[in-house]
């Protein structure tokens, strides 16, 4: 998809309606009846496929196996969340880039992340045959987040046993007994991640955004000026704006949430297309009432024309 050049009077025209409206869906509207006869539809579009989630499951392989550089671990990551994208909602391509993912939170230590990845697996087709692995290192998992409780170390393997059959009929000289053993001993200690999450506790009656920590004084001028209701505790958020709109840039589409922009590890995709990740359902399920459903349809053209900013257009 590309865009044809309207007329320079109706660009005239379309600003002024532009500047008009106060609402997104008006401004939206101005923009989409401006340029919709002038786009060109082009066939080279981006869709889920097994063969693309495939080519980057491979990728991530040897990005894992070959571990030539001290990122080999985020570029595997990377690497599985593309095929995770790619792969459709489903299908053994999307549990097999799961599984793979989750092997690599699995050796970074981020133990909760691979816990939310051998879920979402076992949710999607993966073969039966893998199934008694995958419960180990979800027992492994639950072991080092844990270490006092048996309770969900024993579920999974329990469940890892109870598939082992299906194992063995390709690899029967695999020895649970001896193996698990090794693996308590090798489990290391979960990776410390600090988060700086900013978060106001209480919410000022008056000025939106900040904390009851401040409020608004007037001096005889009448010039505002902040002062402190209270102690502030060091590290403490007085104070958040939120921007009018945000995107992410195009080489941190895989490593960032699409919606909340943070930093993801275990991300999800899109349902519809392979552009986008998110941190979790619940920003997956906000972006999509709040915008994706629309851009969604057009994201994948605009990518590959050569001749509009994304960023900039989805901003």
């Amino acid at each position: 998809m590309y865009f044809d050049q309207p007329p320079s009077d109706d660009i005239v025209v379309a600003r002024q309606k532009y500047s008009q409206n106060k609402t997104f869906k008006g401004k939206f509207e101005v923009t989409w009846k401006l340029l919709a006869p002038y786009i060109i539809e082009s066939r080279d579009k981006l869709y889920k496929t097994s063969g693309n989630s495939m080519l980057w499951r491979e990728i991530g392989n040897k990005e894992y196996t070959t571990a030539k550089n001290k990122d080999y671990l985020r570029k595997s990551i990377e690497a599985y969340t593309k095929s995770i994208a790619f792969a459709p909602v489903g299908s053994k391509e999307l549990s097999l880039a799961y599984t793979n993912r989750s092997a690599v939170l699995f050796k970074a230590r981020l133990y909760e992340d691979c816990l939310l990845d051998i879920e979402r697996s076992l949710e999607s087709d993966y073969p039966d045959k893998l199934k008694t692995k995958l419960f180990l290192r979800q027992s492994l998992c639950s072991k080092a987040l844990k270490p006092s409780s048996h309770i969900e170390t024993g579920i999974s393997k329990a469940n890892a046993i109870q598939w082992l059959p299906y194992l063995k009929k390709y690899n029967p000289t695999y020895d649970i007994i001896e193996e698990y053993p090794k693996m308590i001993n090798e489990l290391k200690e979960p990776r410390e991640i600090i988060k700086c999450v900013p978060e106001i506790k209480t919410d000022n009656a008056i000025i939106v955004g900040a904390s009851d920590a401040i409020e608004l004084k007037k001096t005889n001028d009448n010039n505002q000026h902040i002062v402190a209701t209270r102690d502030l505790k060091t590290g403490e958020f007085i104070y958040i704006s939120e921007s009018f709109a945000a995107t992410i840039s195009n080489e941190l589409r895989f490593t960032n949430c699409w919606h909340c922009c943070r930093r993801t590890w275990a991300s999800v995709p899109c349902d519809n297309c392979p552009n986008v990740i998110y941190c979790s359902d619940r920003c997956k399920k906000k972006a999509w009432n709040s915008y994706h459903n629309i851009e969604c349809l057009v994201f994948g053209p605009l990518l590959k024309s050569d001749q509009i900013t994304p960023d900039h257009l989805l901003t």
